[in-house]
């Protein structure tokens, strides 16, 4: 679950997404100008080809109203007997009903065209009825008998054009109360030109066929591009527990090679502080524990007790300044190489040495407390803050808190607590807010919150409500 998590919040997705949205938007808007512009050329060419037809049945009808009555059929009988052909006239008792394919997108549409151009036309003609059907639905005569059950000679020569199935258009006209002329003719149209699909199908498979080859490019270039930014967040990472790492490789694009290579020069900037520091720090454990050993021992050796005591006060404070700056570095350096740590373990050892006199320190236990870090970092950081907590305030209870995210150890003493404005400064090195014949550099909190920082976390002190003060040190699982 969280690979996928993972996954979709990756760079590379949130580019194909993006890229994939952008191309369908795109083909949405061009199918819309296309649709809206092949509707237009599609409803022109339709009208045109129809009114022709129109134009040569209201000809016909016209032809057959100013026949005499008893000639009509006579013409007729000799249209039916002259073979094949595109047309089929009749003169009904009745209308004869015939369903127009509501189904295609222009029908009803054009059946309202072509009825009021024949009424225009054909002022004196009482009703006028079109409709667009198939060949196979037609009905016929006044019996509104089907085509296709009419004998052979009918079926397979009336209504044709070709091999082609083709729409065909049926005009009625009322003629009399007693007659109305039929006339059917082929439209010469394809059914499929009779709708306009908004996307097509060939549409869909070219933006199947694009959206895969431009995820499947996008997903090469963006991993190629992610290669070293992948580097340089490991080595970052490393960075962050060991300080020194190998250098990246510069590749990728120009943007990217500048970065990998601030990134370097860094790493040896930090490299080079290092070594100096470990050589400062050398030079200061050797250079000034040494004399500092010969004033004590010069100290003594004074004949004036009140000049003596004075001295070796002095010189105390200062062996224990320095011998807290080396301890903050040691604890604070980052030499030592992770590995699983169990907190629980670590806390109930720390519950029982305080405790070996009288109860002191309380731990309520929690599940799956191992945690990734700098095993002896993370126990002196513990250790620094439970002894904090007894000093000043007695009774201790401690909590443990499990998470995805983070990993927080709660302690909290009943003591007198720290006062608000304090509670960031007593983080300054040397910076004590109790009573200064207490035992202790000032040093601790300071050291601490630099090993909970140098796990992705941090040191948060808080004054309880009630009484006492509660730390809250935050370990972050993400590093």
């Amino acid at each position: 679950m969280n690979k996928n998590l993972t996954f979709f919040k990756s760079i590379t997705f949130r580019v194909g997404a993006t890229l994939l949205v952008v191309i369908i938007i795109a083909e949405l808007i061009a199918g819309a100008i296309w649709y809206q512009a092949n509707e237009n050329e599609k409803k022109t060419n339709i009208k045109q080809t129809a009114l022709s037809i129109a134009e040569g049945a209201s000809d016909t009808y016209s032809y057959f109203q100013s026949l005499p009555v008893n000639y009509r059929h006579l013409i007729l009988n000799q249209l039916r007997e002259s073979g094949g052909t595109r047309f089929f006239i009749s003169i009904n008792d009745k209308f004869i009903s015939n369903d127009t394919l509501s189904s295609y997108r222009y029908t009803p549409w054009l059946v309202s065209q072509l009825e009021q151009e024949l009424l225009l036309e054909l002022t004196e003609a009482e009703d006028i009825r079109v409709a667009i059907t198939k060949r196979e639905d037609i009905r016929v005569f006044n019996s509104g008998i089907k085509l296709n059950e009419l004998p052979e000679i009918w079926t397979k020569y009336s209504l044709v054009l070709g091999e082609l199935n083709l729409p065909i258009m049926v005009i009625q006209i009322k003629m009399s109360e007693q007659e109305w002329f039929y006339i059917a003719s082929v439209l010469p149209v394809t059914f499929s030109s009779l709708s306009t699909p908004f996307i097509e199908q060939r549409q869909f498979i070219f933006l199947g066929i694009t959206s895969v080859l431009l995820m499947l490019c996008t997903a090469w270039i963006v991993q190629k591009e992610l290669r070293p930014i992948k580097s340089l967040a490991k080595a970052a990472t490393l960075m962050g527990s060991q300080l020194v790492v190998k250098e990246i490789k510069e590749e990728g694009s120009a943007e990217m090679q500048a970065t990998v290579h601030a990134f370097n020069k860094m790493n040896r900037r930090v490299r080079a502080y290092i070594r100096d520091r470990e050589m400062l720090f050398s030079a200061i454990s050797h250079d000034l524990k040494t004399p500092l050993a010969c004033l004590k021992l010069r100290t003594e050796m004074l004949d004036d007790e009140h000049t003596r005591l004075r001295f070796e006060k002095l010189l105390n404070e200062f062996d224990l300044l320095l011998k807290g700056a080396l301890q903050c570095i040691r604890e604070t350096d980052i030499h030592e190489e992770p590995e699983r740590v169990d907190i629980n373990k670590l806390l109930i050892q720390c519950a029982e040495y305080y405790n070996r006199h009288k109860p002191t320190v309380s731990f309520v236990h929690s599940n799956n407390a191992l945690y990734f870090g700098k095993p002896v970092a993370i126990k002196r950081c513990i250790y620094n803050l439970i002894d904090n907590a007894v000093l000043y305030g007695g009774k201790v209870d401690v909590s443990l808190l499990n998470s995805d995210s983070y990993l927080v150890i709660a302690i909290r003493d009943y003591g007198p607590g720290i006062e608000n404005k304090l509670l960031e400064k007593v983080f300054e090195p040397y910076f004590r807010c109790h009573e200064q014949d207490i035992e202790g550099s000032g040093l601790g909190l300071t050291i601490s919150r630099s090993i909970a920082r140098s796990h992705g976390g941090d040191l948060i002190l808080n004054n309880h409500p009630e009484q006492g003060l509660v730390v809250e040190l935050f370990l972050s699982r993400d590093v």
